[in-house]
Formats: C-alpha cells, structure tokens, sequence
C-alpha cells in the first residue's frame, strides 16, 4: 500500500473508513484501521473481494478474520499510517518552528542594518558633498533590506497559513474518528463502550465531590419484542430512535446517556438530592409515554411506547459491579411492578 499520500487525502480516507467500521462493528484498532483504509483505497482488490465474502457471510469482521486479512495482504509497513499523522504533525511544528528561526533570523540581520546605516550616517560630514552619494547608497542598501524583510515575511505568512489548515485537517479527522468510535450508529447516542470507560471515571469523581449523588439510570423500552413481531425491524429501529432522540434533549453537561445493548439503554447523571433524580426520570417518561406507533396508510397511532427505569446511587466503597447490578434490580422491579415506571434500587 502506498503511503505516500497527503494528509488531507488520508484523512479523507479515513473519513470513509470510519463509518464502515462502525457499521459492522469492528473494533477501532490499528490492523483494522489498515484493512479499511486499503478496502477505501480500493488498492488491493483481492483484499475487497475477500472482505466483501466475510461481511456477506458472517455481517461483520471478526478479531481473527482481520488478523487473517491483515497476514495475507498486508504487512507492519502498512500501519506506516497511523504513525504518519503523527509524524505529520510533528513534521508541521518542525517546519513551523524552522520558518520562525528563519524570519527571526532575517529580522535581526535587518536591525542589525539598520542599526549600521546609522551609525554610519551620524558619522557622515555634512558640509562634504560626497555624503549626498554615500547617503543615497545608505538608502539603497535599505531598501533592499527592507524588500528581502518583506519578503521574508510573506512567506512565513503563507507557510503559517499550510501548516494552520494541516492541523486543522488532522484534528478534525482525529475527533472524528474518536466521536465514531464512542458513538451508537443507529440512535445517535453514545455506545457501551464508552459507558465501560465513563462509569469509572463516573464514580472515582465521588471521593472528590462526595456531595453529588453519582447516579446509574437503566431504562428499557416495554414490550420490544413485540414491536419487531407485529411490526418488523424496521420499525422496531425506529423506535428505538426516537426513543434517544427523547433522552439526548434531557441531556446536559451532567447527564449523559447511552445504548447500553438492544433495546436498554442507560444514563449516568449527578443529582443533589433523590427527589431530582426521581423528577428527572419521570419527565423522560412522560415524553416517551407521549410517543406511539402509527399505522402507514390512517397515520393513527396503533400502539403506544413506554418505558420502565431503575435508579442506583453509589455508595462509598462500593464496586463497579455492585452498582451497576443495583440499577439493573432496581429496572427488573419497574417492570415487575407493572412497566412504564420508576424503580429506586433497593438499600441493601
């Protein structure tokens, strides 16, 4: 594979891997990023006619398939990439950094000049009608000091301007590939793996910050199933979106929501007392008990959408594992207790 790209094409490339990625799931991981930037590439139509048969057989792209791939069509070389941004990058404030010991460079051999002329030209005898030629040469010599200076600096203007829009480029294609990694294609929101790394920053704030209830939200659409029966997947994934979209316009800077698998979904949030907690949950109830599924030919709806939740506090000392299993109990007994409500977990 040829590397030998501009960073501007790479990250368009990359920009088109991503989604993919994300579409059949696959990891973000080094050996992938490669597989996917060759497959977008479309350098090595072997390797897209494999990967093509894998994704057709199986709707994704397995740890060991990659592996497998990555053997048989590339090589280390090919994760040349990867390490190509960053050589990019540091490539950039090395160029940047030069272009400035440049320009201050001529900048001092121009005062330098300046302060020679004068010198000189207080030294000069004035009555003497030489000086009028030793003047002009003075004035000579300045002028294309002062031209070379201006030069000078038009180009490191233009070389500051390349190297603002490279990094711009690369940071923009870097916080895109993060924001797809971290995100759920289907509702928006963010996936399980970013909860797997929130909740542990989530609750290690707790030492600092004590007086903030640090809080698990587990909610669950009711009756899932019966909508992809009775209406197809199709709707099925409809309502789970819709059902985001309802939690992202609860969300703040404090609440972050997530679809935590199927058709559950999860919140961490901070709270200053149970009772906001409690309000917080039922106003998204509310909302989701306002939605419905509608008929395609009347456009009346035919079956309402709830939701059931189950709220956890962290408690000091308490594991990972506990809290979360906390919120989860606290769902089941929303549910058990008929759905389409909310559940506190029990103190234990």
């Amino acid at each position: 594979m040829d590397f030998n790209t501009s960073l501007s094409h790479s990250a368009q490339c990359l920009k088109q891997a991503i989604p993919l990625l994300v579409k059949y799931k696959i990891p973000v991981t080094p050996i992938n990023y490669a597989i996917w930037y060759c497959y977008v590439l479309g350098s090595n139509l072997a390797l897209n006619f494999e990967l093509d048969n894998i994704l057709a057989e199986h709707g994704t792209c397995t740890a060991s398939s990659s592996r497998y791939l990555f053997d048989k069509y590339l090589s280390d070389k090919d994760l040349a990439l990867f390490h190509q941004i960053s050589d990019n990058f540091q490539g950039t404030l090395e160029s940047v950094q030069t272009d400035i010991d440049t320009t201050i460079q001529s900048s001092q051999n121009f005062n330098s000049v300046l302060l020679q002329c004068k010198s000189d030209l207080s030294s000069l005898d004035k009555s003497d009608i030489s000086s009028f030629d030793n003047v002009l040469n003075y004035v000579e010599k300045l002028t294309e000091e002062s031209v070379y200076m201006q030069q000078t600096a038009f180009s490191f203007q233009k070389k500051l301007q390349a190297a603002y829009s490279e990094i711009t480029i690369l940071k923009q294609t870097l916080e895109n590939t993060q924001e797809a990694a971290n995100t759920d294609q289907l509702t928006g929101l963010l996936n399980r793996g970013k909860f797997d790394e929130d909740i542990v920053l989530h609750i290690n704030k707790f030492i600092n910050d004590s007086a903030i209830s640090k809080t698990l939200i587990f909610l669950d659409i009711d009756y899932f199933k019966q909508f992809n029966d009775d209406f197809g997947h199709q709707k099925g994934d409809d309502v789970l979106k819709v059902v985001a979209n309802k939690l992202t316009r609860h969300c703040s800077n404090n609440v972050k929501a997530y679809r935590y698998g199927g058709e559950e979904f999860c919140i961490l949030a901070d709270f200053k007392s149970v009772s906001e907690a409690l309000n917080f949950c039922q106003a998204i109830r509310q909302d989701i008990e306002k939605l419905s599924v509608k008929g395609k030919k009347t456009g009346k709806a035919i079956r309402n959408i709830t939701a059931s939740f189950g709220i956890a506090f962290y408690k000091q000392k308490q594991s990972l594992e506990d809290f979360i299993a906390s919120a989860d109990k606290a769902l089941y007994l929303a549910k058990a207790h008929g759905r389409n409500r909310v559940e506190i977990a029990p103190a234990i």
